[in-house]
């Protein structure tokens, strides 16, 4: 009989600390880690695009890159409360697209950039040209 007292007060225990123990485990989930080297990149492909002041060539691709990173900040956050690590993987993959939209800002600029002077170049070339052929007494 003492026995079975005893086998009932260490059953009852269990019945007790089983759901303790699992709210403990539960709280103790990680916290997923913040992408601070996605930030990072995305913040400095943006600092470089606007000293680059690509704003004049691609300016669509420059308020993406701003707003994907905003996002992914206030997604990181969200996931960080709610310890939701795809949440923190989404906010990873936004602020690599928006390092990826700032790059290509930058790229398209130096593009536009280059095939304006190109532009310039030739111009320049065509009149050297022509006051060449003026000098020598022929035309085109």
């Amino acid at each position: 009989m003492l026995r079975t007292i005893h086998e009932s007060a260490t059953s009852r225990k269990s019945l007790i600390l089983l759901p303790v123990l699992l709210l403990t485990l539960a709280g103790c989930a990680s916290t997923p880690k913040i992408p601070v080297n996605e930030f990072d990149a995305a913040d400095t492909a943006i600092k470089q695009a606007e000293e680059a002041r690509v704003a004049d060539y691609a300016s669509a691709e420059l308020r993406s890159a701003r707003e994907k990173i905003a996002s992914a900040r206030a997604l990181s956050e969200k996931a960080v409360q709610d310890k939701d690590e795809k949440a923190m993987t989404s906010a990873r993959q936004m602020a690599e697209a928006s390092r990826s939209d700032a790059e290509l800002a930058t790229a398209k600029a130096q593009q536009a950039r280059a095939e304006k002077v190109d532009a310039e170049m030739k111009r320049n070339n065509d009149m050297l040209q022509q006051e060449l052929q003026r000098n020598n007494g022929v035309t085109r």
